[in-house]
């Protein structure tokens, strides 16, 4: 399907609501100009929608409620856009996905843009789902944990490898790189070991685990001083650079869509139960409210959803430097815009 630019597929669809008004107070007209207005109507009409794909951070989940919402209310559409969303999960590298052009969004935690950044692949954050991520680190609710720092007292913490807050917390706390696990995504272990610890999203796991009568606590990995955004989305330069139209109608529809799950949670539910039937609306109206905070507030509480600041990017790209997960030091500038957020309608 050829893609139409943005500003054209708006007037063409101006031109149906023109089409239409005429035509009902020219009703008289003769033959000839009702022909006319028919075919003119018709060509408004078929106008294409910009093809564009996005690719989430995990498998359906309300995590990813703004961009559901958006295609389930028809956002998407209305900002002349044909959306495809495709599911993330352990095998999908959304990086790698949107790098290579076959999908125009993709999300990612914050640092893991940076890391793409500095290895070259030119990408840009343009929202933030997550103002707080809500990664954490689990453990048994009966141990005696209540700091970073008591993590280090001969448990095992499962994280997975490569993940910049575990270099971060070795770093800054009493927790030695020995205590380190590979996490798999399977909580076997972690149920039958008081002494395991893993890392987690809290509106996730402590839920399915406590169907399991496995009561957690949990420390989250914002509170420790290392707190990127979470599931920034990203698209490239080059598809920013020659399609900014379509940056601000993307950006424009998964705010609308945010806000409108903010206002109404529940609405969703059935849309995401119909992507993964394991849902339950139970388990979404667990993590929605765990998502209260870490979506909409902070930052986001004054200058509304999926909004950024310079001084956490500068914060996070001093952090990761400083700790070798990065080799060039860049300027926030270089890694993220709020301008189609400041825009956005």
């Amino acid at each position: 399907m050829e893609n139409l630019s943005f500003l054209k597929w708006k007037s063409l669809r101006s031109a149906v609501a023109v089409l239409s008004i005429s035509a009902l107070a020219a009703c008289s007209g003769t033959a000839s100009d009702s022909s006319s207005g028919e075919e003119e109507t018709a060509e408004a009409e078929s106008a294409e929608l910009f093809e564009m794909k996005q690719i989430t951070s995990w498998f359906p989940q309300v995590e990813n409620a703004g961009q559901y919402y958006a295609q389930m209310e028809g956002f998407y559409e209305d900002e002349g856009i044909e959306m495809t969303t495709e599911p993330g999960g352990p095998q999908v590298s959304s990086i790698s996905i949107v790098s290579s052009g076959q999908a125009q969004f993709g999300m990612a935690q914050a640092d893991q843009v940076l890391y793409a950044i500095d290895e070259g692949i030119p990408l840009v954050a343009v929202f933030a789902n997550f103002q707080k991520t809500p990664q954490g680190i689990m453990f048994h609710k009966d141990q005696p944990i209540e700091t970073f720092d008591d993590l280090g007292k001969d448990y095992e913490i499962y994280s997975a490898p490569g993940a910049g807050y575990w270099k971060y917390l070795v770093n800054e706390y009493d927790i030695d790189e020995s205590q380190a696990r590979s996490y798999t995504g399977d909580n076997t272990i972690f149920m039958s070991n008081k002494k395991a610890a893993s890392q987690m999203y809290v509106t996730s796991e402590p839920y399915y685990l406590a169907q399991e009568g496995i009561e957690t606590g949990h420390l989250l990995i914002a509170d420790s001083g290392y707190s990127p955004y979470g599931d920034v989305l990203f698209t490239t330069k080059e598809f920013m650079e020659e399609n900014p139209e379509m940056v601000q109608a993307y950006v424009n529809a998964t705010k609308k869509g945010w806000d409108a799950y903010h206002e109404e949670p529940a609405k969703v539910y059935d849309y995401i139960k119909e992507l993964d039937p394991e849902k339950t609306d139970e388990q979404m109206e667990y993590a929605t409210g765990e998502m209260e905070e870490l979506v909409f507030g902070g930052d986001a509480a004054e200058s509304g959803v999926g909004t950024m600041t310079e001084e956490r990017w500068q914060t996070l790209i001093d952090q990761v430097y400083e700790l070798d997960l990065i080799e060039n030091k860049m300027e926030p500038s270089d890694v993220y815009t709020t301008e189609f957020l400041e825009n956005a309608e």
